[in-house]
């Protein structure tokens, strides 16, 4: 008798610096290629997996949430533990559940939480090059905060991204922009039912330039309504961004 397989979502973290971003690519290291190798390892079958958001090279994930039917025969605990023994270093298992045949990690997803950080300050910041924009240039961030309210809503934001897929609508609504500091360090934290493809950086470094004085509100005012992807940026790098979360239906998650 054959065993059943289940849908199992995992809560995973990971390291974006030595991997091609999440997507699988032929030929180079991805998220996705490194958890589906590892998979087949321990099953013995090649199981696709399916994500709630594609990260770019060099971006890093606090909450990323994938999905993957397996025929498992041991607990859900055996197989949590079978996955973090077996994954690279750089990429880890936080939470491990069964959930519903149906469950699709990317279109039950009701908002994303994404977090940006830049290291204000004239001196080199060599531990942390890999994990945020160090920006050397006083920035003012009571100017980066009144632009950004700009953002806040249900916009067409195709001046700061493009669909995941061609074709398909540009409009997003952003809930909320958080703006803290810690030293030398200020944290931009950004929710949203959804984003284009490279949104978040091209907000980032539209606001960079407000914070440089080269841009002012209004001009990001203009921006936003342009709907012209030319108008914004340049793109913050993707070291400094990081997936924080993904929420879904609390039925889903608790069941």
């Amino acid at each position: 008798m054959s065993l059943k397989s289940e849908h199992y979502c995992a809560i995973i973290e990971y390291d974006g610096t030595l991997f091609y971003g999440y997507q699988l690519q032929p030929d180079v290291r991805t998220v996705q290629g490194s958890i589906e190798t590892v998979l087949a390892k321990i099953t013995k079958v090649f199981t696709r997996v399916s994500v709630a958001g594609r990260t770019d090279a060099g971006v890093h994930a606090v909450g990323q949430v994938i999905a993957f039917d397996i025929a498992w025969r041991h607990s859900i605990s055996d197989l949590y533990r079978a996955l973090n023994s077996v994954l690279p270093d750089d990429i880890a298992v936080k939470k491990l559940t069964t959930v519903l045949p149906d469950f699709s990690p990317r279109y039950d997803a009701l908002k994303r939480s994404y977090r940006y950080i830049i290291v204000n300050d004239t001196s080199s910041t060599v531990f942390e090059r890999l994990y945020s924009y160090h920006v050397k240039s006083e920035l003012n961030l009571n100017l980066m905060k009144d632009a950004s309210v700009n953002l806040i809503g249900r916009h067409d934001f195709s001046s700061f991204g493009k669909s995941p897929q061609p074709g398909r609508h540009t409009v997003r609504q952003i809930m909320s922009i958080d703006w803290s500091t810690e030293k030398n360090r200020i944290i931009f934290d950004i929710t949203a039912n959804a984003f284009l493809y490279r949104m978040v950086r091209n907000i980032v470094g539209t606001l960079l330039q407000v914070g440089l004085s080269r841009l002012d509100s209004e001009d990001v005012k203009e921006i936003l309504l342009a709907k012209e992807l030319k108008r914004s940026g340049p793109a913050a790098p993707a070291h400094g961004l990081y997936l924080m979360k993904v929420v879904y239906p609390e039925y889903i998650m608790n069941g």
